[in-house]
């Protein structure tokens, strides 16, 4: 499971850490559209390197020059027979490069430990252990369904094919849907104090995609599922299956009756809008805007259906991943950043053309680099109003 010093002296020490460790974070631009500049004072020598690096990469060598130095990182740091978890976590922050994603991810979800010798062991035994669950908790030969596994299979059943619509390699695969079917209903039936809710459908996409991904050299586009064997579809499905309840069992409260986590986290991003952007807030209030009309799917989905599928969405939960223990508290920050992102756009709508706009937002064009800048923006506000949660409202009944 997470474990992590999540202390204001271990939150000093990780930031510290991972400008040492990478040194090339692109908060500069966050921190301009933040208004900022005063804190990126205080960076002092890890500032100019750090701007130095935005003018080298803001041409194609420097871009190339970027992605080998980084990859190389991460060759460097997972070929160590015990890996850093730390150490990990500060370069996954940035972005984990596509051929090293699989691994980061089964270790930042602590799936496999970062003992690369136990790895693989796990790994097999991890597997095997979802196979074994397939005749009993799915195929079901020996018994009949009771009439809430019956209702469960049929919201699933319903949800799946609506899932990622954007995505043809999803939307167009029975194989793929079938797998889906399957991690939802075993880890609803696992886990019957929350069970399956609607949006867990969309949180196993990434870790689907991921875990295929190492069976293709081409991009998603050009995915050929006739070319996989049963066995690897079944690798992935399993890496799937526990990576997901990893990051539900962190989230429990989420999808338990009424929903009580996401309405907390709804409640705290409104009070950190209104402190970052009073004037967005305001106006949110004054045309009646409640934050649960639009906040609730952000929270439920983890921003999944707000962004870009597959691009933006998985260099987003690299950084989710890599948060470690820390990373329900910082997903509201990344909602706040993505909403006050259009802060003067929807300054100037009524409520009709508010609610309309927040629940499409035009991110459809949107890059990695564009998504960084929400990050990056969203990582300082944790840094500072973690700090100050007293100050905050308390939960309302």
């Amino acid at each position: 499971s997470w474990s992590a010093d999540t202390s204001d002296t271990g939150r000093t020490r990780a930031v510290v850490k991972r400008r040492e460790c990478e040194g090339m974070r692109e908060e500069e631009e966050a921190r301009s559209r933040a208004g900022m500049a005063a804190q990126h004072e205080t960076v002092g020598a890890a500032g100019c390197v750090e701007a130095l690096d935005n003018d080298a990469r803001r041409n194609a060598g420097g871009q190339q020059a970027y992605a080998t130095a980084r990859a190389l990182k991460f060759r460097e740091l997972l070929d160590k027979p015990h890996l850093d978890l730390e150490m990990l976590r500060a370069l996954a922050w940035n972005g984990v490069p596509n051929q090293y994603r699989p691994c980061c991810w089964r270790i930042l979800s602590g799936y496999v430990p970062v003992n690369a010798q136990r790895r693989e062991a796990v790994l097999a035994r991890k597997r095997q252990e979802y196979a074994d669950m397939l005749p009993e908790y799915y195929h079901e030969t020996h018994k009949v369904r009771s009439m809430d596994e019956t209702a469960t299979m049929h919201q699933i059943s319903i949800d799946v094919p609506r899932t990622a619509p954007g995505v043809r390699f999803l939307r167009d695969n029975d194989r793929i849907q079938e797998m889906l079917r399957r991690v939802l209903y075993i880890r609803a039936l696992r886990t019957p104090a929350s069970g399956y809710v609607q949006g867990i459908n969309d949180l196993v996409t990434p870790f689907i995609i991921v875990f295929l991904s190492e069976f293709f050299a081409e991009p998603i586009e050009e995915w050929d599922i006739k070319t996989l064997s049963e066995e690897q579809l079944t690798i992935a499905e399993a890496d799937a299956y526990w990576c997901l309840s990893r990051l539900l069992d962190g989230i429990q409260d989420h999808y338990t009756p009424a929903q009580p986590g996401i309405q907390e986290k709804v409640l705290l991003l409104e009070d950190i809008v209104r402190r970052i952007d009073e004037p967005l807030a305001t106006h949110l209030e004054q045309q009646g805007v409640e934050y649960l009309q639009f906040a609730f799917r952000w929270v439920n989905c983890l921003l999944l259906r707000e962004l870009p599928f597959p691009v933006c969405v998985l260099r987003v939960w690299d950084t989710y991943l890599a948060e470690g223990p820390r990373f329900c508290d910082y997903l509201v920050y990344v909602c706040a950043s993505l909403l006050v992102h259009w802060s003067d756009t929807l300054r100037r709508m009524d409520f009709q053309g508010i609610i309309l706009f927040l629940q499409r937002l035009p991110t459809t064009d949107w890059t990695e680099q564009d998504v960084e800048i929400v990050l990056s923006r969203a990582h300082m506000w944790s840094i500072l109003f973690d700090r100050a949660k007293s100050h905050f409202n308390s939960p309302r009944k």
